[in-house]
């Protein structure tokens, strides 16, 4: 508990902004990360400090320091955007309409759809380097897996898998981090997007299926 306590101290932003011009501000530290992120060559997130953060949103570093503590929690912040998209996939994916579609039909437009939630790519890639630099980031993630893989179990069960939950659970936590490989193999041979997408696709789709063998 002490541990998930001081995880949260980290991440979390030192005030919520609810008034306009705080919004306002938080939008502007934001829009800055995202900007430097997207930026080749000086995207490297292990060389981004708030300093450039701060300069690049053209506001004072103590200005800075007075919404989040430390470059991880706004990272995280953007982070909580895509995870944001996320559920909203899930909660689209649950509901009758889909869940009434054939069984192959789902999976290849939920995969599609779970990848559409990551459609800012550069931002994305980047998130993925700082989850392996932060500690803090990397046990958010690590939560954020397996609520991905309770959900996907669920929806392999309510299709007809006779796997036991928990197994189930490991065969999506492994579809999930197919991602990674994914991202690697972008970086590595900056392919076109929509071969990696099909490729992608096609190897979930495959490795879901054998839930139902």
């Amino acid at each position: 508990m002490q541990e998930i306590a001081e995880i949260h101290r980290k991440l979390s932003p030192r005030k919520k902004p609810s008034q306009p011009r705080s919004q306002k501000m938080v939008k502007r530290i934001l829009d800055a990360t995202r900007n430097l992120l997207r930026k080749s060559g000086a995207a490297e997130v292990s060389q981004i400090t708030t300093n450039h953060i701060a300069r690049e949103a053209k506001i004072s570093v103590g200005s800075l320091y007075q919404y989040f503590p430390n470059k991880e929690a706004i990272l995280f912040e953007l982070y909580k955007d895509i995870l944001g998209q996320v559920a909203l996939v899930l909660e689209k994916f649950k509901s009758e309409p889909y869940l009434s579609l054939p069984r192959d039909e789902f999976f290849d437009r939920f995969h599609r759809a779970m990848k559409d939630a990551e459609a800012d790519v550069e931002v994305v890639f980047e998130m993925h380097n700082a989850v392996k630099l932060y500690p803090a980031l990397a046990e958010a993630d690590r939560r954020h897996a397996e609520l991905i893989a309770r959900e996907m179990a669920g929806f392999m069960k309510h299709f007809g898998s006779r796997w036991p939950m928990e197994k189930l659970q490991r065969l999506a936590l492994h579809a999930y981090y197919i991602n990674y490989g994914t991202w690697m193999y972008r970086d590595h041979a900056r392919p076109d997007y929509g071969e990696v997408l099909d490729w992608e696709i096609s190897a979930l789709n495959f490795i879901i299926s054998k839930c139902f063998d």
